[in-house]
């Protein structure tokens, strides 16, 4: 928002500096962010009224002017524009003014006639490039006056941020409120009274009906018709306040209620009055209306919730975003209809960014205007249009408020206050903020105030928001910084967030990085990664920023993905990443989320020597970071890695990828990117991923920190085996079966080999492993390891259905 002190002083009087008031506005929330002051392009000009004009009596296109500049004196000015005449005011530069970078005006004799000055142009005055007529000041200009300081030429403007929930602050006004209060200054509001109407001979043929068939966006509308409009050029100071302000001036009909809307927050619209049908407006939903010209010529495709201001006969404008071609005022209107509403925030703002169509309305609408404000900048635009386009009311003021708004009061315990901010305020002095505010304060009980927010503040909702108000005004910055006086208490263990915790560590320590990635996903992504069901319904997003994010993620891979392709992008050979994060999917009719750990591996996992080749991402690199995690909580035995359908996860490579299960529940997903799904990412080495969902792991929690314990002091005795098996039986399980099959002296079990050839029998393989025995106590003989390894041989053939290979 764009805040010219001229205009700010209109309202308030401070003598502070312009630094002070940037700074104290800063520390109140309002960051200002950019001071622009202004200078003239000019000097020794003042506002003079024409009083003669005469032909040259030696020139056809020159005329010879009497103007009178008050206090300056009346002088005799030679003048070639064709709009000059009696009565009019206008800029006259004397002799010894300066005019841009042109040397000092001087006396000049024109066409044998003394010229005493000059009446100027905007382009000579520096305000725009036109030179085709001199500048007209409005009738108020003080004669004699200096016209930069009329046109508010020389001025400051504090470009201030103004965040979503200040709507308030999105005028002239709030934020000379602002300012007021934070300085202890006396705001002058301005007192806004509809002038007297008393009935005219042409009201039947202006009067309108107002319907709001949709009261729960629309819950106020006021309306008032004006007759008699002149349509042309605003005054010079009105568009100079537009212009700083950062708007274009259109006419005097759009420019008056442009400038009410920066003035008092309230954006207002102005029909074409003989382009309504019947007289009649109707506050709607678009319906089976699907397509609408707006004011810019563009056609609108309608959602059917959309709103719009209608007659009987078509749609006039969208509500709070745009009006319509079909009834804009243009330079043949002579009666217009003023329209000042309340439209829901989340409506407009909805339709808006749906249109890509963003409007100084709309943007006011979307953060919440004043609920009690229409009928006052109604009054405030009419009286502008009688000053400055000759317009009369030829109607009274119809106000229609199908849902009024309850004043809310909320309850501020002084003691509670004292508590959150650290430091004491005094009652009264908290009191006397909240009423420079606009606020009414009573006492409800000791200790206890009771606060009726102003209409305009619809974000001072609760205790809290009074208790930031009062210690914002009074300067953030002046409360002490103070450790609590509060006794601290242990919170109590989060197992969750214990889990999550551990769960980082491990992932850091096995060389990940964690990635954040946001939940909104293009629908193609959710149909191309469905993550740990098959099919799973997404959940939509009712109101997306934009197509590529109209769903909720349900997996975790492909933002990993998209952060592999990201940084491939950017010249990195190798990208290591895990996430934890939330997923979502519908079951039913409700929309569920679901904890879940997912990690992707590309490219050189660990550096190598000089002139060696570095270990590379795979499938069991990344199963070895899995095992590591699985191990780390306590349950890795009772994990399986099972063999997966291709239509399980197409996205998987068919022949290196497994479901993990917990006690055969499947729990996860692991593998390598399938080659199709690799070649249209651009990727040239294996992507290993996995994800899991940790809801069921979460109870587990993780074992105790293993203990550092010291070298065994006795040898270790290997024993090989070799069993022959079917050519799809899991290797996996010949491990775990042996392990359960050995003596407490059985240490280890490794494969060391897998064979299938012309050796072994056609849809078999040899599976070589090898097995160590080692005692704590004593050394062992081979005999004894001979004797406990061939029961092992026996149970394990016998379990397995496998054969000893020779």
């Amino acid at each position: 928002m764009k805040l010219p002190l001229s205009w700010l002083r209109d309202f308030v009087s401070i003598d502070a500096p312009v630094e002070e008031i940037s700074r104290r506005l800063s520390y109140a929330g309002l960051v200002v962010e950019n001071v622009e002051k202004l200078a003239p392009g000019f000097a020794g000009v003042f506002a003079a009224r024409v009083l003669h004009v005469e032909k040259h009596p030696n020139a056809d296109r020159l005329n010879l002017c009497d103007v009178d500049a008050g206090q300056k004196g009346q002088f005799k000015v030679v003048c070639g524009a064709p709009n000059v005449k009696a009565g009019m005011v206008a800029p006259l530069a004397l002799v010894g003014a300066q005019l841009g970078k042109q040397p000092p005006l001087e006396a000049a004799v024109i066409r044998g006639v003394r010229s005493e000055g000059m009446l100027c142009s905007e382009r000579e005055l520096g305000l725009s490039q036109d030179h085709a007529a001199i500048l007209a000041l409005g009738a108020d200009a003080p004669l004699g006056g200096d016209v930069a300081a009329y046109l508010h030429l020389d001025d400051t403007v504090l470009d201030v941020e103004v965040t979503p929930n200040r709507g308030d602050c999105l005028s002239v006004l709030g934020l000379a409120r602002e300012v007021a209060a934070l300085f202890a200054a006396r705001l002058r509001a301005p007192r806004l009274r509809a002038a007297h109407w008393a009935g005219s001979h042409d009201g039947a043929r202006f009067s309108f009906s107002v319907s709001i068939e949709a009261t729960d966006l629309c819950p106020r509308y006021a309306a008032l018709s004006m007759t008699g409009i002149k349509i042309g050029p605003s005054p010079a100071w009105l568009k100079r306040r537009l212009e700083l302000c950062g708007m274009r001036a259109l006419n005097n009909v759009v420019d008056a209620t442009n400038y009410v809307m920066l003035e008092l927050g309230q954006p207002l619209h102005a029909f074409d009055f003989g382009k309504i049908a019947g007289g009649r407006i109707i506050v709607r939903r678009a319906g089976d209306t699907r397509e609408f010209v707006t004011l810019d010529d563009v056609p609108r495709a309608l959602d059917p919730n959309d709103l719009l201001i209608a007659d009987s006969d078509k749609p006039l404008a969208i509500a709070g975003v745009m009006g319509g071609l079909n009834s804009e005022v243009g330079d043949s209107t002579a009666t217009i209809l003023l329209e000042s509403a309340y439209f829901e925030p989340m409506t407009i703002a909805r339709t808006a960014r749906r249109l890509g169509l963003r409007s100084e309305a709309s943007y006011r609408f979307e953060r919440g205007i004043d609920r009690a404000g229409q009928v006052g900048a109604l009054i405030r635009a009419a009286d502008l249009i009688r000053r400055i386009a000759r317009g009369r009311e030829a109607s009274p003021i119809a106000d229609f408020e199908p849902r009024t708004a309850e004043p809310r009061e909320i309850a501020l315990d002084l003691g509670a206050m004292e508590s959150l901010l650290g430091a004491a305020i005094p009652p009264a002095v908290a009191r006397s903020r909240l009423k420079s505010l606009g606020a009414q304060v009573s006492t409800r009980a000791k200790g206890v105030l009771a606060v009726v927010p102003p209409s305009f503040r619809s974000d001072l909702v609760e205790q809290a928001d009074l208790i930031e108000e009062v210690a914002r005004l009074g300067g953030l910055e002046d409360i002490p910084a103070l450790l609590p006086e509060r006794v601290a208490a242990l919170a109590r263990v989060n197992r969750e967030r214990e889990f999550l915790k551990g769960t980082r560590e491990v992932m850091l320590g096995c060389g990940l990085t964690e990635a954040a990635t946001i939940a909104f996903i293009a629908p193609a992504d959710n149909a191309r990664f469905s993550g740990l069901q098959a099919a799973p319904r997404p959940v939509k997003v009712t109101n997306p920023l934009s197509a590529e994010l109209s769903e909720l993620r349900v997996s975790l891979m492909p933002g990993l993905i998209a952060s592999l392709r990201f940084n491939l992008n950017r010249e990195a050979r190798a990208f290591h990443a895990f996430e934890m994060g939330k997923t979502f999917r519908m079951d039913g009719d409700v929309a569920t989320e679901h904890h879940h750990l997912a990690a992707v591996s590309y490219g050189a996992f660990a550096l190598s020597a000089i002139g060696e080749h570095s270990v590379m991402a795979g499938f069991f690199s990344i199963k070895g970071i899995l095992e590591t995690y699985l191990e780390a909580i306590g349950i890795l035995p009772r994990v399986a890695f099972k063999a997966l359908e291709s239509a399980d996860a197409p996205f998987l490579h068919p022949g290196r990828s497994a479901i993990v299960t917990l006690d055969d529940a499947p729990i996860g997903l692991i593998g390598e990117l399938h080659p199709a799904e690799a070649m249209r990412l651009d990727l040239n080495d294996p992507c290993a991923v996995y994800e899991l969902d940790m809801s069921s792991l979460i109870a587990y929690g993780f074992s105790p920190r293993k203990t550092f314990q010291p070298p065994p002091k006795y040898p270790a005795i290997r024993r090989d085996l070799a069993l022959v098996l079917d050519r799809n039986f899991p290797v996996d399980m010949v491990v775990k079966t042996i392990r359960e099959c050995g003596a407490s002296l059985l240490e280890s079990v490794e494969v060391f080999d897998v064979y299938e050839g012309t050796a072994v029998a056609a849809g078999k393989k040899s599976v070589a492993l090898a097995c160590r025995y080692r005692a704590k106590d004593r050394t062992l003989t081979d005999e004894e390891v001979n004797r406990i390894h061939a029961v092992l041989v026996e149970q394990a053939r016998t379990r397995l259905g496998a054969e000893l290979r020779q």
